[in-house]
């Protein structure tokens, strides 16, 4: 593939997006952009820190001074906070709701999508989160949103929080995703909608190969006229 763009993947969470934009960033030889990642970090190391979010100035102050290493590639997104590489801490259940709170702020919207775009400043990025189609990268060559039913949601965060010991009932995760829902959906700063001109694939039915073949199609389709490449595992 000859031009390399910027192609966004936005979405409710359990929709398959990261695991989605993971293989199609390994398939195309991009790198993988993961939104949410930084909003965890924010959460996590803010509560680490002791620092009160909900205080404009500290809040300003402490992202100031949040400098955490980031990497990228078609494997992953990769943060390292004090020196020690953050993984599986930040996907616990508590700092999936400190994030979502903490993604509401102004502050931590433009801290988060400042340093999306030095990373993806050379274009060949695959980025995914909430906004990254309509307020990240407005201008991204290649766009999807990517949804699914709510208890397929429920199902799928559960088996990634069964990673980090005894997940909650389902109907509480399928209440906890809905809440998020509203909140992404009516949030005054970037609210989650679906990208102007993005492709959207519901996902509930599909295998991620599936969803991650089509995706290609249309990356091909726009960035790569000729049809070049195919999806490698």
């Amino acid at each position: 593939m000859e031009k390399r763009g910027v192609i966004t993947i936005d979405g409710p969470a359990g929709a398959g997006k990261s695991t989605v934009a993971r293989l199609l960033a390994r398939s195309l030889g991009y790198l993988y952009l993961d939104s949410g990642s930084l909003y965890r970090a924010v959460a996590w190391q803010a509560h680490h820190l002791g620092v009160d979010l909900e205080d404009s100035q500290a809040l300003v102050a402490f992202l100031h001074g949040f400098q955490p290493a980031v990497s990228a590639d078609g494997d992953g997104f990769h943060l390292v906070i004090d020196g020690h590489k953050v993984g599986e801490e930040l996907r616990q259940p508590w700092v999936s709701r400190a994030a979502s709170s903490a993604a509401q702020l102004p502050e931590v919207r433009h801290w988060v999508k400042e340093r999306l775009r030095q990373l993806a400043q050379n274009g060949g990025v695959v980025t995914e989160g909430r906004d990254q189609g309509t307020v990240v990268f407005p201008e991204a060559q290649c766009k999807f949103y990517l949804t699914a039913d709510l208890a397929t949601r429920a199902r799928r965060r559960l088996r990634d929080w069964r990673k980090n010991g005894d997940p909650p009932p389902l109907e509480e995760v399928m209440q906890e995703l809905a809440t998020r829902d509203r909140q992404d959906e009516t949030r005054t700063e970037a609210p989650l909608r679906v990208p102007p001109g993005a492709v959207v694939i519901d996902t509930t039915s599909l295998s991620i190969d599936e969803v991650v073949t089509a995706c290609l199609a249309r990356v091909h389709e726009s960035l790569d006229p000729a049809g070049r490449g195919k999806y490698t595992k």
